[in-house]
C-alpha cells in the first residue's frame, strides 16, 4: 500500500470518528451535576448498535428507531439455534466519577429486560447488568445504584469484579432474553445519570 493511499484511508478514519463522536455529545447533555441523554436529534437512532443472538447462531432480531423523540427498540426473540437474547447499546462520553446514580424513563410491554453498561476493566469489556420489569403500557421512572449492576463476562456472572464506576462507562444498553419465542417492545423517554 503506497503512502499516499494510507495517508487517505488514515484521514477517513479520522474524519469519520470525529463525526461519530459530535453525533454523540450532541445527543447528550451535561447540565450541572447530571448528564442527559436525549432524543430529539435527528439520525440518533443510528447511534445505538443492535447486537442479535446470530453472533452465536441465533435468529432473534432487534431493531431500533425514533420517533416522536422516543428511542423504541423492538423485535421478536427466537430460541431457534440456542438463540433467545437480543441487545442494543450506544457510546457515551466520559462522566464525572462522582455520579453513582441511572435513571431511566420507559413504557414496556410486561417483560423483563436487563440495564446495560460497558466498562473497561483491566483491559477487558466487561458488562454491567441490572434486571427491571415492565408494566404493559405503563410509564415507569426507575432508578438505579451504579454500585448494584453486575458484572458478565459472555452471560457469566463474575464475583470479585470492580463496583461499576461513573468514569469507567463507555456505553449504555438494554438487553431481553427469553427462554420461549416472544415479540417484544421498549420505549424509552430518557435516561439520566448523576
Amino acid at each position: 500500500m503506497s503512502i499516499r493511499m494510507i495517508t487517505w484511508v488514515v484521514t477517513i478514519m479520522l474524519n469519520t470518528t470525529v463525526l461519530f463522536a459530535q453525533s454523540v455529545k450532541a445527543s447528550q447533555n451535561i447540565k450541572g451535576d447530571r448528564l442527559l441523554l436525549s432524543f430529539d436529534q435527528p439520525g440518533q437512532n443510528h447511534d445505538w448498535q443492535v447486537i442479535n443472538d446470530g453472533v452465536m447462531g441465533g435468529l432473534s432480531v432487534g431493531k431500533t428507531q425514533l420517533k416522536n423523540q422516543v428511542f423504541i427498540f423492538s423485535g421478536s426473540i427466537s430460541t431457534k439455534n440456542n438463540g433467545g437474547f437480543t441487545s442494543v447499546y450506544r457510546p457515551i462520553a466520559t462522566m464525572p466519577q462522582d455520579f453513582q446514580w441511572v435513571k431511566i424513563s420507559v413504557k414496556g410491554d410486561g417483560k423483563p429486560y436487563q440495564l446495560r453498561m460497558r466498562s473497561q476493566v483491566m483491559g477487558y469489556d466487561l458488562a454491567y447488568k441490572i434486571n427491571f420489569t415492565t408494566k404493559e403500557a405503563t410509564m415507569q421512572t426507575l432508578t438505579f445504584n451504579l454500585a448494584d449492576f453486575q458484572a458478565s463476562f459472555r452471560g457469566r456472572i463474575l464475583s470479585g469484579a470492580p463496583t461499576l464506576k461513573a468514569e469507567t462507562i463507555s456505553h449504555v444498553g438494554f438487553l431481553i432474553s427469553a427462554k420461549q419465542a416472544a415479540d417484544f417492545s421498549l420505549s424509552t423517554y430518557g435516561i439520566e445519570f448523576y
